[in-house]
């Protein structure tokens, strides 16, 4: 008779949590640092991921070597990283230490570019309570850049920008180095130095790879004097290479 009622019980459970509309819970995990650096001196590194949230998160970790092919990411396999551990759950409030490790020795004479990928798997008893409670899980995927130095660093970036028949401002970069350009945010000043706007720069596209070219749209100023390109490596500035240019 009792176990005829539970049944009961868990059958209108879930009848109910049917009829409720669904809710989409993602867990709240954070990573530092964002991006990892590697050489030959310094093999060794290590990422904390933070369980912000009130659940455990059960994670899963590889590393994929990332290439691009006309503008396009590729993902591809590689032994050339340790991860280590490959699986674990972090608990509500705590932080798991994720150790990176070189495998490779040889010199490179480009940098290597890789990807940490971190995908939280779904945990049985979270299923069932995301049954019972008429809510959806949105599994997490973080991808964690890893960048290998070559031997000898070089760096070596060309940048023009000037204004399209459309009156916005086309900023175009060359990376003719040997290592990745990251671009933060490009900001329009007019002929004193005065802002006039900003454009943050985001993902994947504000890494350009070595032997890349990337053009960035921005707004159409007629003010604009030059263009501050602020990237990993410190501030630049770039005239406007317009003869209707505003002259100071």
């Amino acid at each position: 008779m009792m176990n005829r009622a539970i049944r009961y019980l868990l059958s209108v459970l879930f009848s109910v949590a049917a009829a409720l509309p669904l809710a989409a819970q993602a867990a709240d995990v954070t990573l530092m640092p964002v991006n990892v650096r590697l050489d030959r001196n310094n093999d060794r590194s290590t990422v904390q991921v933070i369980n912000n949230g009130q659940e455990p998160v059960l994670m899963q970790a590889e590393a994929i070597l990332w290439t691009r092919v006309n503008g396009q990411d590729h993902d591809g396999p590689t032994t050339d990283l340790i991860i280590n551990p490959p699986v674990f759950t972090v608990q509500p409030g705590a932080t798991q230490v994720l150790r990176v490790g070189l495998r490779r020795s040889q010199e490179l004479a480009q940098e290597g570019t890789y990807r940490i990928i971190l995908r939280e798997v779904p945990m049985p008893q979270a299923a069932d309570f995301q049954q019972l409670s008429g809510s959806v899980r949105v599994l997490v995927t973080m991808r964690v850049p890893v960048y290998v130095a070559p031997a000898q660093v070089r760096r070596s970036e060309r940048w023009q920008v000037t204004r399209a028949p459309d009156g916005s401002l086309l900023a175009q970069v060359n990376n003719a180095g040997n290592v990745h350009l990251k671009v933060a945010e490009l900001r329009l000043q007019g002929p004193g130095g005065e802002a006039l706007a900003a454009v943050a720069q985001k993902g994947g596209p504000s890494v350009i790879f070595p032997g890349e070219q990337r053009v960035f749209k921005l707004p159409a100023e007629s003010r604009v004097a030059q263009v501050q390109v602020q990237t990993e490596d410190g501030i630049r500035m770039v005239a406007l290479n317009d003869a209707d240019a505003p002259k100071p």
